[in-house]
């Protein structure tokens, strides 16, 4: 049998360029984050290493990408609370034990059909693209010069063009963009694309009521939870967008906003306008709850929903959210007590399933 490696073969907090087995550019970063941190960059070599062990098991980039450099801007809240992007899709996996249901929600078109067939909102799709498929349907366009001649079709019309298996999407046809490049793009990129579906959707008129970005809607970005008690909103920004593509942090029981700062930079933080609160806010909340109790197999999911001029609509959902944009827009880590007693309950059900598994076989 082979020799199980040390712990330190396993995991090491310093990245490689740190211990001198790469370029020196790591140390060029921590050079600069030392300066605008005002502390001598041994400190915060040591600072970084403890925080790399801890609950959060931050690496060297979620370190610098959420500014736990910085003390005065974490201020407010507990720098070990704050969980790195490989440790936040490690407890997603944990709250959302049922493995076997994760293809249903990483499944852009699987998880809306799901909804839709529940009643819930979702966005129209307009069109699917597969290549190769024979199946005859109107929806189904089966060819890249059939997708050619749908966009140029459409070209007047705002549309969202998806990978159905994630990925990012694309906002296409909006007012001034260049039509001809955006369909050239996209027909080249669904050739390198392998065999993966596309959805094209159509774009939503927002809420009279809420910002616009040249035809965008402004979802509110939410971190749910199932627990004992229901469906309950753990962690919620508004994503306003706009050229400094400008998030909003919010009071979860009005949906006012409390303070808004550019998404790249956080630091900038300051005062939310008087009056800013996310339109239909309670249809909207309404709208989450019902999605997360249909999804009762998940503990935890990420949700995007915007209000439009039609109501809150669906815009997708993610089983393993990225924590980032709550814990660098509220400056707080999300592993305070609330979330620790969460997966305490996850890790009890998990181990009754478990059990439960292993009597039916």
């Amino acid at each position: 049998m082979a020799a199980v490696p040390r712990k330190s073969a396993l995991f090491h907090p310093w990245p490689a360029t740190l211990r001198g087995d790469g370029d020196e550019g790591m140390m060029g970063a921590i050079a600069r984050m030392a300066e605008a941190a005002g502390v001598p960059p041994t400190r915060l070599m040591t600072d970084f290493a403890q925080l790399a062990i801890g609950a959060g098991r931050v690496d060297f980039s979620d370190y610098e990408r959420l500014r736990l450099y910085d003390e005065a801007f974490w201020a407010q809240g507990d720098r070990r609370q704050a969980v790195g992007a490989r440790r936040g899709r490690e407890l997603a996996l944990l709250a959302n034990f049922r493995h076997d249901c994760l293809a249903l929600a990483t499944d852009r078109l699987a998880a809306s059909a799901y909804l839709a067939a529940h009643g819930l909102p979702t966005v129209p799709v307009m069109a699917i693209f597969r290549a190769g498929l024979a199946t005859p349907d109107q929806a189904l366009i089966r060819t890249r010069d059939a997708l050619r001649e749908f966009l140029e079709a459409h070209a007047g019309q705002p549309m969202l063009a998806e990978p159905v298996e994630g990925g990012e999407g694309r906002l296409l046809f909006a007012p001034g963009a260049d039509t001809a490049a955006q369909i050239d793009r996209l027909v080249d990129e669904v050739r390198d694309s392998g065999e993966t579906s596309w959805l094209l959707r159509a774009v939503l008129p927002r809420h009279p009521e809420a910002p616009s970005d040249q035809g965008r809607l402004a979802p509110v970005r939410l971190i749910m939870l199932n627990t004992d008690f229901g469906p309950m909103i753990f962690r919620a920004v508004w994503r306003i967008g706009g050229p400094d593509d400008i998030c909003a942090t919010l009071d979860l029981e009005t949906g006012a906003a409390r303070s808004v700062m550019p998404a790249r930079a956080p630091s900038r933080a300051q005062a939310a306008p008087g009056g800013l609160a996310v339109p239909d806010w309670e249809r909207l909340k309404a709208t989450a709850t019902e999605a997360m109790r249909l999804f009762g197999q998940f503990g935890l999911i990420g949700w995007d929903v915007a209000p439009t001029a039609e109501g809150p609509v669906i815009l997708g959902l993610d089983p393993t959210p990225e924590f980032a944009t709550h814990q660098l827009a509220e400056r707080r880590g999300v592993l305070d007590h609330e979330f620790a007693d969460f997966l305490s309950d996850r890790r009890r059900l998990a181990a009754h399933h478990h059990r439960a598994e292993r009597a039916w076989r």
